[in-house]
């Protein structure tokens, strides 16, 4: 963990940013978290560590640590955007239930090797992205 505390530091610096106690807490929680997180989610984490960090303060610091390729917004539910630490994660779908909203992830090599493929194809450096997928879930579907 203490190399990605440093990388953040350093493109805080190179950004021209100030390099916080504050935003490196909302990392370090971040980097804890194990599926995907909201702002509301993130906060209860750090409250519950008798953290001091404000909402507003993690507000500002999730572009910051979006933009360095820390974590990606994967989908909005309810008026709220998820996130999701990024770091060495393959490349997934997410099954979202329009019901329930349910998030399943499905990681497939084929997915990654189709994606490395039109990335060639296309001559893009690809830098992130996410697939979503809406349905109904297994579950909502026998309610129904």
């Amino acid at each position: 963990m203490e190399n990605l505390i440093e990388e953040f530091r350093i493109f805080i610096k190179k950004k021209g940013l100030k390099y916080t106690p504050e935003r490196e807490e909302i990392l370090r929680e971040i980097l804890e978290v194990e599926d995907h997180f909201d702002v509301e989610s993130l906060y209860l984490r750090l409250k519950n560590k008798n953290s001091k960090i404000s909402k507003a303060s993690i507000y500002r610091t999730l572009p910051i640590l979006i933009e360095a390729g820390f974590i990606q917004e994967v989908y909005k539910q309810g008026g709220h955007s998820f996130y999701e630490v990024t770091l060495n994660k393959a490349p997934h779908l997410h099954f979202i239930c329009i019901s329930c909203g349910r998030v399943d992830e499905v990681i497939d090599k084929e997915l990654n090797f189709l994606i490395k493929k039109h990335e060639k194809d296309k001559k893009y450096k690809l830098l992130t992205y996410h697939l979503e997928i809406f349905g109904i879930c297994p579950d909502c579907r026998e309610v129904k």
